[in-house]
């Protein structure tokens, strides 16, 4: 006669006797769950309790009589004092603070107790793949024929989704960035294709100290630039893989986060002429490379621009003049000072000091030649 449910529910000494048998049966706890299911219904015992038995049982406690009503209630994460609860999560990374967060209601509040501040954010973006690293935890997506597949730190096993791989990894990334009070001081975007990098479509943007911008084209740089919370922005560094775009270049001052910039930096292949200086009149620093077809017209205009900026502490100038050979020699001239003849102004620098006009500070500055075609300025404004 086949027993029913009700009774079999009922009957806790028929139960613990066939977990009793799949406990003599020696095989893994999951496996004889399921054939316990199998057997007896499956909803007729959660798992925590065939748990219970099972390893009550395993360990040579057999009395299928035993009332667990007399055991004290069992302690659960939520019984820890909170004083432990916060040392483990102080000891803990901000990646691992941000999985504690959806567990539940108290230990998320916990986890938000410590700000988690990264020390770098890197990302890089080509036509098939992206990666990011959240200081030394590494993820990747890359592109698949109906989606893409994630890699996250210390897991072989790919997460496949049907979303597109940067789509992926900007959801990722927006998790971390939703955590209250999210910090990192140093955020490098790197793109190498020539396609929107999504990167401005994160929910907020980053509030870094400092970021590093590649990108395939000034269009390119601008949106990463848009990334940058520029109220947080303090040093900007950019690249392009295309910088033969001069004409373009107005859009970067035209950003916010240069505009509020205090440093910064382009790559020596971005070259600007001598009337963008005046878009570098904030700055607290700045490097970047200048062009002239007239070393000895422009470099006095030069001297005079820099000298108005108030905020300038340095700058760094790679000089390029049109078929000055050698031109350092045509820009110390320019400036009043003496060069060496022959080979040796290749070994010398020259320095010059510029009293800037109704002010006790000065200009100097210190020229060296760089390449064939190149020198190198660097102006200290001494107070």
């Amino acid at each position: 006669m086949e027993l029913s449910s009700e009774f079999i529910k009922e009957n806790q000494h028929f139960l613990r006797s066939c977990i009793l048998y799949e406990v003599l049966q020696k095989k893994p706890i999951s496996h004889s769950y399921q054939n316990f299911c199998n057997t007896v219904g499956q909803d007729i015992m959660n798992y925590p309790d065939f748990e219970f038995w099972y390893y009550r049982f395993y360990h040579g406690n057999r009395d299928l009589h035993y009332e667990r009503s007399a055991d004290p209630e069992p302690k659960t994460i939520m019984d820890m004092p909170v004083k432990l609860m916060h040392k483990i999560a102080g000891n803990l990374d901000p990646i691992e603070r941000t999985r504690l967060r959806y567990m539940n209601h108290a230990i998320k509040t916990v986890a938000d107790s410590f700000p988690p501040v990264f020390e770098k954010i890197e990302i890089s973006i080509s036509d098939d793949d992206m990666h990011w690293a959240l200081d030394n935890k590494q993820y990747m997506c890359f592109k698949t024929g109906n989606g893409c597949e994630m890699y996250k730190p210390n897991s072989s096993k790919a997460e496949e989704s049907d979303k597109c791989f940067i789509e992926k990894g900007i959801e990722h990334l927006a998790l971390v960035q939703k955590m209250p009070n999210f910090q990192v001081n140093h955020v490098s975007v790197e793109v190498y294709d020539d396609t929107r990098n999504h990167v401005d479509l994160l929910p907020v943007p980053f509030n870094a100290k400092s970021a590093y911008i590649y990108g395939h084209n000034t269009h390119q740089v601008v949106q990463s630039l848009a990334a940058m919370n520029p109220g947080h922005l303090e040093s900007i560094s950019l690249k392009m893989m295309y910088p033969r775009e001069r004409e373009t270049y107005g859009m970067i001052f035209e950003t916010d986060q240069f505009k509020q910039a205090k440093n910064v930096e382009f790559d020596v292949a971005m070259e600007f002429n001598v009337e963008d200086l005046v878009h570098f009149s904030h700055l607290r620093s700045f490097k970047c490379a200048l062009t002239s077809e007239d070393t000895f017209e422009d470099v006095p205009r030069i001297r005079d621009i820099i000298s108005t900026f108030e905020e300038l502490e340095s700058c760094e100038l790679d000089y390029h003049g049109f078929l000055d050979d050698p031109p350092i020699r045509r820009f110390a001239e320019a400036i009043g000072e003496d060069v060496p003849i022959g080979p040796l102004v290749e070994q010398v620098t020259i320095t010059h000091r510029y009293q800037i006009p109704g002010s006790d500070d000065c200009l100097e500055f210190k020229i060296k030649e760089r390449g064939e075609y190149c020198c190198q300025v660097n102006i200290v404004k001494l107070r």
